[in-house]
């Protein structure tokens, strides 16, 4: 199920402000918008198979669930720490992010800068600056691609992992991790459409400030020019911290769906 954190993110970039979620607080109508036919058909086969009456598991044992838990909040954490490390020093080589010069090679290959000096405003602009926001945003859509793509990757095997220790709960925490793996599976394709939407939204907001940035540039660009958008509050800056927000946005979906099945089988599994 979507969560607030990433429909904010979605939100965040669009280019039109667009009406508030009112369904979002409604859990049915959340569910109900993220499945269609054949999500709803497994769903309804799923929980008919969840009535059918399953060989009790053993007792947990003792500090089982605070164990699960523990386990959850570490793997999480150690995953949050990584991603921090990745956007702490965003144009270090090893995120193989173009430097000034080679943004400024860019702008001039692709013909941005060519424009006469009389009209170098208006014509900073078409099929030249499409190209370069293109080939510009190439590194940095394919970062938050290999972030996103471990946040995916790591949470699903976390999920894995996790599901034996809490079917060992007892019989309740067992039938609610089997209808979250159902829910899950059910799903996912929509999950999954509205996740595909925030590398394009990324694209689209790094053209519009590239944009805005080319558009103040002197007639007589130098180096030094475009070494600025590299500073702190300066339009690439905002933009990785953009990127940065949509990660966070993604791994605090995943995160809370995974610590809120935890933190419900728990309770489930608690002794009378």
């Amino acid at each position: 199920m979507t969560s607030r954190p990433l429909a904010a993110a979605v939100a965040a970039l669009a280019e039109e402000t667009r009406a508030p979620l009112a369904g979002l607080s409604d859990p049915a109508a959340v569910l109900a918008g993220l499945m269609d036919l054949h999500g709803s058909v497994s769903l309804a086969r799923e929980l008919s198979l969840l009535d059918r009456p399953a060989a009790p598991p053993p007792p947990a044992a003792e500090g089982a669930r605070a164990e699960v838990r523990a386990l959850a909040a570490d793997r999480l954490g150690e995953l949050a720490a990584a991603l921090d490390h990745v956007f702490a020093t965003p144009f270090h080589r090893r995120n193989k992010l173009p430097d000034a010069a080679a943004v400024l090679a860019t702008l001039e290959q692709t013909g941005v800068l060519s424009a006469p000096a009389a009209h170098t405003r208006a014509a900073r602009g078409g099929r030249s600056l499409a190209s370069a926001a293109g080939q510009l945003w190439e590194p940095f859509g394919e970062l938050t691609g290999r972030v996103l793509g471990r946040i995916r990757l790591e949470t699903r095997a976390l999920r894995e992992e996790l599901a034996p220790s809490l079917r060992a709960l007892g019989p309740d925490a067992a039938r609610l991790e089997r209808l979250d793996a159902a829910i899950s599976a059910a799903t996912q394709k929509r999950r999954e459409r509205a996740l595909a939407e925030l590398v394009p939204g990324l694209a689209r907001a790094f053209a519009r400030g590239l944009r805005a940035a080319v558009g103040a540039l002197p007639e007589a660009v130098e180096i030094e020019h475009v070494a600025g958008w590299f500073a702190e509050e300066q339009w690439l800056r905002r933009e990785v911290h953009r990127m940065e927000l949509v990660v966070q946005a993604v791994l605090a979906h995943e995160a809370g769906r995974l610590l809120a099945l935890v933190d419900g089988a728990a309770a489930a599994g608690a002794p009378a």
